[in-house]
């Protein structure tokens, strides 16, 4: 398994930062990398996949999602939570699939109110993917750069409504 963990310091309160991260109607706002929700026409078709036992989701999203230029479909589900200091998640995307924490610690100092925001990814060595595997190091530069990306935006979204 891979696993990157990184962090960033927000110059913003933990609760603005938590309702960025949970609140759907602001992915879009900070996430440049969605295009938008999902939305599906719902049939009455009864599905015949068969149900894997796992931790019901607390919270499920789908979104239109750009990864470099390849569009996908994000499905987001939240398995745990606990407001304002953590947050549990599967994510996937295509044929990969990532179990993700986020953390939030308030760091507020003189300057004003800070949160550390904390973000795990742990991702398959490899994923299979169209007539090939992609390899554990295009793997890891993959997901160091989803981690990173998306710290950056939270923060740059945040700060800017500070």
């Amino acid at each position: 398994m891979i696993t990157v963990a990184l962090s960033a310091s927000i110059g913003a309160p933990i609760d603005r930062v938590w309702r960025a991260l949970t609140d759907p109607s602001e992915r879009p706002e900070w996430d440049e990398r969605v295009l938008g929700p999902v939305t599906l026409a719902r049939r009455n078709v009864k599905s015949k996949r068969r149900r894997t036992v796992s931790t019901p989701a607390l919270r499920k999203a789908d979104w239109r999602f750009r990864l470099g230029s390849v569009p996908l479909v994000m499905h987001e589900e939240v398995v745990d939570e606990n407001p304002n200091e953590r947050l549990v998640g599967r994510i996937s995307m295509g044929s990969m699939q990532f179990d993700q924490t986020l953390t939030l610690h308030c760091e507020d100092d003189e300057s004003g109110p800070q949160t550390r925001l904390g973000m795990k990814l742990v991702a398959h060595n490899q994923i299979a993917v169209i007539g090939e595997v992609v390899q554990r190091l295009d793997v890891q530069k993959l997901v160091i750069e989803y981690v990173d990306t998306t710290l950056r935006q939270v923060q740059k979204h945040c700060e800017a409504g500070a």
